[in-house]
């Protein structure tokens, strides 16, 4: 094969991987993420109006809010941080006040496409605009004393975010940060023009910070639960083009994940402890996935710098020659025989973990998402090492229990909805334990023929709607409504 056949064959490949990381529906679909996380929004919003004794009506008149003037509450760091303490809390019982309801009582809420604390900013820069809605953190000029409320709850997420806490303030972007962080997602969409935009927007805002880690100096976080919809970075991350997008791949990546899972669980086990060869401590298995999931889209984004044509080199320099990435912890096993130095190394690494636990330490989900990786990897590393068993590549369901075909079953009264129809996609939460449920289509329509009739006239309507034979009616609603019934949406 000739050099030039072989730089667009790797360009193919590259392209197809960049369309296959986000055509996923379950993760990698930034569309139907948001879609999904508004839904919850909503449901949770209705929900805690109906347990918020003090401001039942604040909290409904927010989830009639429409989609466009949701998105900026629900991109607010500190408004979605009381969302998502406030739901954990209705999770575990909890009866008493909610801080969204308290915040959203207090805050004017304006129609103007801003959230409460991108208002405060100042000055007001959004990076990059046709992309997503991102702000910068300047410098926060709350204008009365309950803008200095959540400016100073801002704060605090903030320091909780870093471990062991920032070394200093904020620190403030002059002219030339904001110059230098958007050219970098310049770079990062013209190299992965999917990819790139899909991951950008999941941020709602970038800070620039100074701090410390267990393995050494921060160089850039994303804040999930502590501080949602965040990235925080050195500004030393600005030094080249390559470096900065390199950040925002990393950073957004991750963020997007946080939002994908809000819908549905990879893992039965999400706590098992799994032993890192490069650092001290072990990690969750969630952070393994969470990690895996990353390394993919940074393999992938390494082949596109590899392969960047002219017109990138000439805008923005040569990619560096070589991989950076975190040093392996001094100590450790990798640092004493050299190895897992690389992306490809480290993937390999925790996918052939992954791939070696039991069937049933992934959910369905799960077993999806690792394929989805590998899929990808595999464009880029087609000698990668990783060769998903059976096990992952699809799991033979098991066979639901037998309903007694004259049992009656009938939705409950204890179940909120919400509709995506041009998702195909049903949303119920149980007031009850506030636990979320995603119903498909599929499940949608037997869950809508729940109405009161025996078991044998779901199957039977489910079979001529559908257009599947009596085995698979069967199997499809007796399955469909064991789940249903367990999670307290069916009696």
């Amino acid at each position: 094969m000739s050099l030039v056949a072989s730089r667009h064959s790797s360009r193919e490949k590259i392209d197809r991987a960049d369309a296959l990381l986000v055509a996923d529906d379950r993760f990698g679909d930034s569309g139907a993420i948001g879609e999904r996380n508004v839904a919850r929004f909503v449901l949770g919003l209705r929900l805690m109006a109906q347990r918020d004794a003090r401001h039942p009506d604040v909290l409904h008149r927010l989830s009639l809010l429409s989609r466009e003037e949701l998105l900026p509450l629900l991109g607010d760091p500190v408004l979605r941080n009381a969302f998502e303490d406030d739901m954990a809390k209705l999770e575990n019982g909890h009866s008493g006040a909610l801080g969204l309801a308290e915040l959203a009582a207090r805050l004017p809420l304006e129609r103007d496409g801003l959230g409460p604390c991108e208002r405060m900013a100042t000055p007001h820069i959004r990076p990059w605009p046709e992309h997503g809605p991102a702000w910068l953190w300047t410098e926060m000029s709350p204008v009365d004393r309950v803008r200095g409320e959540l400016s100073a709850r801002l704060r605090r997420l903030y320091d909780g975010s870093i471990e062991g806490g920032p070394k200093a303030d904020p620190v403030i972007p002059t002219a030339d940060m904001c110059l230098q962080l958007s050219r970098g997602a310049d770079l990062l969409t013209r190299l992965l023009p999917q990819v790139g935009p899909s991951v950008l927007r999941h941020v709602s805002v970038v800070g620039f910070t100074r701090g410390d880690s267990a393995d050494g100096p921060l160089q850039s976080l994303s804040g999930g639960d502590p501080l949602p919809s965040a990235i925080l970075m050195a500004p030393e991350r600005l030094a080249d083009p390559w470096t900065a997008a390199e950040t925002l791949l990393h950073e957004g990546v991750h963020l997007k994940l946080f939002d994908a899972l809000r819908s549905g669980a990879l893992l039965q086990d999400p706590d098992l402890s799994v032993p890192i060869p490069w650092r001290h401590t072990p990690w969750r298995v969630v952070r393994v996935l969470v990690a895996l999931h990353f390394y993919v889209h940074m393999l992938v984004f390494q082949e596109a710098a590899r392969h960047a044509d002219d017109t990138i080199r000439a805008q923005f320099g040569d990619p560096p020659s070589g991989e950076v990435v975190d040093e392996v912890s001094p100590g450790t096993e990798a640092a004493g025989n050299g190895t897992y130095g690389t992306s490809l190394d480290r993937a390999r690494y925790l996918a052939g973990y992954i791939l070696g636990l039991p069937e049933d330490r992934l959910t369905p989900d799960g077993r999806r998402f690792m394929r989805w990786l590998l899929d990808a990897l595999d464009l880029v590393h087609e000698n990668s090492g990783v060769t998903p068993p059976t096990g992952v590549a699809g799991v033979a369901p098991a066979q639901p229990p037998a309903v007694p075909q004259s049992a009656v079953v009938r939705r409950t009264t204890r179940a909120m909805a919400r509709p995506l129809p041009e998702r195909g996609e049903l949303l119920l939460l149980n007031t009850d334990s506030a636990a979320m449920h995603w119903l498909n289509a599929r499940s949608w329509l037997i869950y809508s023929l729940c109405d009161g009739r025996d078991v044998g006239s779901v199957r039977d309507e489910y079979g001529r709607r559908a257009g599947v034979d009596s085995d698979s009616a069967r199997t499809h609603v007796d399955s469909c409504i064991a789940e249903l019934t367990a999670a307290g949406l069916l009696s």
